[in-house]
């Protein structure tokens, strides 16, 4: 997938006949071919033309806005979407129900099966074998929640797990990180470079995972784990944790000793920010086995196809399986 990243102030994204150019301060022009898939604007201070927009928006190129965290607070998409009305009917009938419940069990049991597996996969690179032993117990906990009948589980209690295996998870990653980096734990407030770090890549990741839930169909905003409210794509929130340990954990994790971040009033340089969405963008291109399918492909088609998946299960009224990762 070619992705152009625009992160540095002053630059402008306008069209010209054969192309679409980038114009930077110095007035430096590069030249953008049209089969381009994708534009993330990362700054308040690059403009773009209406020219600009028409193609794109006739071409199908997606283009996101992210904010200073790397959250998107704006997007293109297409005109029309396949699906849209029968997926929606169904989400908005099955979304608060039990059926609804057994789809956040099998996301949460997902994620905690997800950790799992990376704390198993940096054992062995990293050559720390207690990661191994903490690992099963995370793996434990899934298999306590997966036993549990969905008619005795709420949000609180499903949450309830995956807090619990949050805490051993978080405590297991920060003993390993470089000492300088600050990090005591997870905590999405938190001031030091890997939490922001970490902030920058799950926004990258929400981008990803809305966009694959649209164009699937579904409703963003209408989640089954996380409270709706207006406003909030609690459903984009939900289906984001199965894929936030091998998305953005896996590349800052193995990458953190040569990292080089920084900070201008409490929040990443423009530089850093562009470091850690070369970083993500291109694990989301890299390739990974999940328990679906034998066949490897980018990270980037499996949440694609996870989507689809769960567009089909609210559709259909059939169980779903959620994306569980071989590393």
């Amino acid at each position: 997938m070619r992705i152009l990243f625009v992160c540095e102030p002053g630059s402008k994204i306008c069209f010209r006949k054969g192309g679409v150019f980038i114009v930077r301060r110095n007035d430096e022009r590069i030249a953008v071919t049209p089969d381009v898939d994708q534009i993330i604007i990362a700054s308040s201070r690059i403009g773009i033309s209406a020219k600009a927009l028409r193609f794109l928006a006739r071409h199908g190129i997606d283009l996101v806005v992210l904010d200073a965290d790397g959250y998107p607070v704006a997007r293109l998409y297409p005109p029309f979407i396949n699906k849209t009305v029968a997926t929606r009917i169904a989400q908005f009938e099955k979304a608060l129900k039990r059926f609804g419940t057994s789809i956040a069990r099998e996301i949460v049991f997902c994620k905690i099966v997800n950790q799992a597996q990376l704390l198993k996969y940096l054992a062995k690179s990293l050559r720390e074998p207690w990661l191994r032993d903490v690992g099963y117990e995370i793996e434990a906990i899934a298999t306590d929640l997966l036993a549990k009948n969905v008619e005795e589980l709420s949000r609180d209690k499903i949450m309830g797990f995956e807090a619990h295996a949050a805490r051993k998870y978080w405590q297991a990653i920060a003993s390993m990180l470089p000492e300088e980096l600050g990090f005591r734990g997870r905590d999405p407030d938190a001031s030091d470079l890997f939490n922001l770090a970490l902030n920058y890549g799950y926004g990258i990741l929400y981008n990803v995972c809305e966009r694959a839930l649209v164009l699937a169909g579904l409703d963003p905003y209408l989640g089954v784990l996380h409270v709706v409210k207006s406003g909030r794509p609690s459903l984009t929130l939900d289906f984001v944790e199965m894929f936030r340990p091998v998305a953005v954990d896996k590349p800052l994790v193995t990458n953190a000793r040569r990292l080089r971040l920084e900070m201008v009033c409490g929040r990443l340089d423009y530089e850093s920010r562009k470091i850690l969405a070369d970083l993500i963008l291109s694990n989301l291109d890299a390739k990974y086995r999940c328990s679906k399918s034998d066949r490897v492909a980018p990270l980037r088609e499996h949440i694609k196809r996870e989507a689809w998946d769960l567009a089909k299960s609210f559709r259909e009224g059939i169980e779903y399986r959620g994306f569980r990762v071989y590393l």
